[in-house]
């Protein structure tokens, strides 16, 4: 394929540095909560991350030395840059030691989302952040899966129009998920300076392997973190899915800089790009995994997926200042009915490490009656119907939201060498389920999300009545056998009548320590 002879950049990822104060990751990461997510769910300990980059200057002080069990941080590098064979993997571009920064630093200042992770350096890209066809970029993912990793981060992409789920990549990363168990973080692509560009080489959609189902697609917001960057792609691909999935802080960051011996200072400022959006993304999937092993919760990356999604927050602008908003909300015979469930620009909102933890952390529930925060791993077959059904009820004038997730399923044939790498063929293997997503209150449904391209689905419902309310998952379209799903839901329950009494008490105690 012509597109594939395209030549393609991570550097793409990064706006022109600006003349700007710098908004360095101890505000970012603190913005999103994922410190207090840190303290909540782990700082990565015990987690093997997959940086697939430019490399990654190792000896930086902020990336160097042992974790917390002893262990190198740096568990192994392989360069797959064929024209720079002498290079074993440092980073002479700057590019992979910022997106490893984001996650693993562990500078008192500049802390990472997860800076006890360990992690893999895959060099897919040349000396300037670029790569001529994804081969080298496969093989730096087969590497990074050979070596352990449990969460992979690709803030890179194609300079081309290819969106439909279709490249060697796409198909690679859905295979990972979906038979390895790992998840991936993937850069939703940067626009052009013109917007109304929209050239083959500056697309304005999200594009490979941002496109890929069983990833999560991350586009960027402002400085302020308030609104979605002009320069951050969106949807559609061009199968007509919803992407990004979510957004994250990406604009005006200090990372840690590859040149720190020489002459620079440790730390580069005024660096834009979903590239950076990306591993705030990863850290959280990582801090996520850490407490999964701790608990003993799942860490499918179904599970994974739906709850990050599920807890963005929907206080984030698209890039034309509107609030969030799916794509076509329309009332169907009295019923809130998407056929697009999220929104073109941020897809389910801003990720917020709080609200993810006290989302994931809430535990499992399978289905019948369930609290108001939770999950579920579960599966369904053709013409079936699963039932959750929220048993405190849900204060008036709260949201209730809820993220369903399934895989697109992929093969592998390995061509020989007994292991995962370029060489092999990834290709899908059965057409994608149709899952449906539906709320119903006091029996009666009153909004569901249909999309029949998508292997996501997402509804928010402004609770306006004291009511029993239900998530249904239901299996619409004919699939062969069962099919596995993750469902994450979150809403505002009425205190029972001990809790006010405690509330009440606890106030009463408050006043008087005030008087006293």
């Amino acid at each position: 394929m012509n597109v594939w002879k395209l030549r393609a950049s991570a550097w793409a990822l990064v706006v022109a540095l600006v003349a700007a104060p710098a908004w360095a990751i101890n505000l970012s990461i603190p913005a999103i909560h994922g410190d207090v997510s840190r303290a909540l769910l782990g700082d990565g300990t015990g987690i093997i991350v997959g940086m697939v980059d430019s490399g990654v200057d190792d000896t930086h002080p902020a990336l160097t030395g042992l974790d917390s069990l002893g262990q190198p941080r740096m568990v192994a590098e392989a360069n797959f840059v064929s024209t720079e064979p002498a290079n074993f993997g440092d980073d002479v571009f700057g590019h992979g030691t910022w997106t490893t920064s984001v996650v693993l630093s562990n500078d008192p200042t500049y802390t990472g989302m997860a800076p006890d992770a360990r992690f893999v350096n895959a060099r897919v890209l040349d000396s300037n952040a670029g790569f001529a066809n994804d081969v080298q970029v496969r093989q730096g993912i087969g590497f990074a899966i050979e070596q352990g990793a449990d969460v992979l981060n690709l803030s890179l992409n194609y300079f081309a129009t290819n969106s439909s789920g279709s490249s060697p990549l796409d198909l690679m990363l859905d295979w990972a998920a979906y038979a390895r168990g790992i998840s991936s973080a993937v850069a939703a692509g940067n626009i052009p300076v013109d917007p109304q560009d929209n050239s083959p080489g500056n697309p304005m959609t999200v594009r490979s392997p941002g496109s890929s189902y069983n990833g999560i697609s991350v586009g960027r917001t402002l400085r302020d973190y308030s609104k979605v960057s002009i320069f951050s792609a969106g949807s559609y691909t061009n199968d007509g899915r919803m992407k990004p999935d979510v957004v994250a802080p990406g604009t005006l960051l200090t990372m840690a800089n590859d040149d720190w011996e020489g002459a620079a200072p440790d730390w580069d400022t005024n660096l834009n790009g979903t590239s950076f959006s990306t591993p705030h993304v990863t850290g959280l999937v990582a801090q996520q995994l850490e407490a999964g092993a701790t608990y003993g919760l799942s860490t499918d990356p179904l599970v994974v997926k739906a709850t990050i999604l599920n807890s963005a927050s929907k206080d984030v602008l698209d890039r034309d200042f509107n609030p969030w908003e799916p794509a076509d909300l329309q009332d169907v015979g009295g019923v809130a009915t998407t056929l697009h469930p999220l929104d073109p620009h941020s897809g389910t909102g801003q990720i917020d490490g709080l609200t993810l933890a006290t989302q994931y952390l809430a535990g499992e529930m399978g289905p019948g009656m369930v609290d108001s925060v939770g999950w579920d791993l579960n599966s369904l077959t053709t013409g079936q119907f699963v039932d959750y059904v929220i048993d405190p009820h849900l204060v008036v004038g709260s949201s209730l939201t809820a993220t369903l997730t399934w895989y697109r399923h992929v093969g592998r044939t390995d061509n020989g060498n007994g292991i995962v790498d370029a060489g092999d063929s990834f290709y899908q293997t059965q057409v994608l389920s149709d899952l449906d997503l539906q709320i119903l209150r006091d029996g009666t449904l009153i909004a569901e999300s249909t999309s029949d391209v998508d292997n996501v689905e997402h509804l928010i419902w402004n609770v306006d009545e004291l009511a029993e309310y239900t998530l249904r998952v239901r299996g619409a379209g004919a699939f062969s056998g069962g099919e596995q799903f993750a469902l994450a839901w979150y809403g505002t329950a009425v205190p029972e009548p001990a809790s006010l009494a405690l509330l009440a008490l606890a106030a009463g105690g408050f006043f008087l320590r005030r008087r006293r």
